[in-house]
C-alpha cells in the first residue's frame, strides 16, 4: 500500500501549451476534482511545473480526465533545464479510462513536464480535473482483510402517505485497513505522514501490491487520530487506518 501524499510539485509554476480562459492550467492543482484544466480546441497537451529549484518526484496521477485509449504519447519527464530533447527522466504511462498512475524511479530536478499526444481524441480537446506530481510513502505491511463499502450518500425520506422519495446525490467507498505488525521506526514514519497529510487533504493510495481489487483511489483520512496498540513482541504495535473516497 502506497500513499500519494507528498506532492513536491504542488506550488511549481505551470505553463501549458494552451488552455481555455475559464479552464486554466491552476485547476489542476486543485483538490477540486470538478476544476478541471482544458485545452483550446488541442488534441496535444504539454505542462510544464516550475518547481524553482529541484524537487523530488517519484510518482504521478491524473484524474477526471478525458484522455481516450489511441492516447499515442503519455510522459512525466524531468529535467534541470526547460529543454525537453533528451529529459533525464522519460517515463511513459500506462493509459487508463479511471485514474493514471506511475510509481517510478525519479529524480530531482527543477522542471517537470506532462506531454499528451492524443489525436483521435473524439472530444477535440485534453481536459483534467487534477495531476498530482510528487512523491510516494510505502506504508508498513497490511492486513489481507481489507474492509471497503460502497456507500450512497442519496437521502431517502419517506412521505406522511408511506410512500419513499429521494434526493439523488452521489455513491462513494469507504476503506478500512489494519496493520498487525509495525515496528517503531514504522511508527514514527506513519506519525510524520499523518501529521503531514491531515484529514482534511485529498491523497491517492494504491493497493497494487495486495489481492485487492481496489487499485488507486483519491481519498482524505476518515478518522481523526492514528492509534497504535504495543504488542507483546515489545518490537511491535498494530494500528488501522479509515480513508474515504473523495469524488
Amino acid at each position: 500500500m502506497k500513499l500519494l501524499n507528498n506532492e513536491t510539485c504542488k506550488y511549481a509554476s505551470l505553463v501549458a501549451n494552451s488552455a481555455v480562459v475559464n479552464y486554466p492550467v491552476s485547476n489542476i492543482l486543485d483538490s477540486r476534482l470538478s476544476r478541471i484544466f482544458k485545452t483550446d480546441s488541442n488534441t496535444t497537451a504539454t505542462i510544464v511545473f516550475d518547481a524553482g529549484s529541484a524537487v523530488i518526484v517519484n510518482s504521478i496521477a491524473i484524474a477526471n480526465h478525458n484522455i481516450s485509449s489511441s492516447v499515442t504519447t503519455l510522459k512525466i519527464q524531468g529535467n534541470a533545464t526547460d529543454i525537453w530533447t533528451s529529459p533525464s527522466v522519460d517515463e511513459t504511462l500506462t493509459y487508463s479510462s479511471g485514474i493514471i498512475t506511475k510509481l517510478f524511479t525519479g529524480g530531482s530536478y527543477r522542471y517537470w513536464r506532462i506531454q499528451i499526444v492524443d489525436g483521435s481524441n473524439p472530444d477535440g480537446y485534453i481536459s483534467i480535473g487534477r495531476a498530482w506530481v510528487g512523491k510516494y510513502f510505502t506504508m508498513p505491511y497490511i492486513s489481507p482483510i481489507i474492509g471497503h463499502s460502497r456507500v450512497s450518500k442519496s437521502v431517502k425520506s419517506v412521505s406522511v402517505s408511506g410512500q419513499s422519495y429521494m434526493d439523488a446525490r452521489y455513491f462513494n467507498s469507504t476503506i478500512a485497513v489494519k496493520f498487525p505488525l509495525v515496528t517503531h521506526a514504522e511508527k514514527a514514519n506513519m506519525i510524520a505522514e499523518f501529521e503531514r497529510i491531515d484529514i482534511g487533504v485529498p491523497f491517492f493510495v494504491t493497493f497494487d501490491e495486495t489481492d485487492s481489487d481496489l487499485g488507486i483511489l483519491y481519498v482524505t483520512i476518515d478518522q481523526d487520530s492514528l492509534n497504535f496498540n504495543l504488542l507483546r513482541n515489545r518490537n511491535y504495535y498494530e494500528t488501522a487506518l479509515s480513508l474515504i473516497e473523495e469524488i
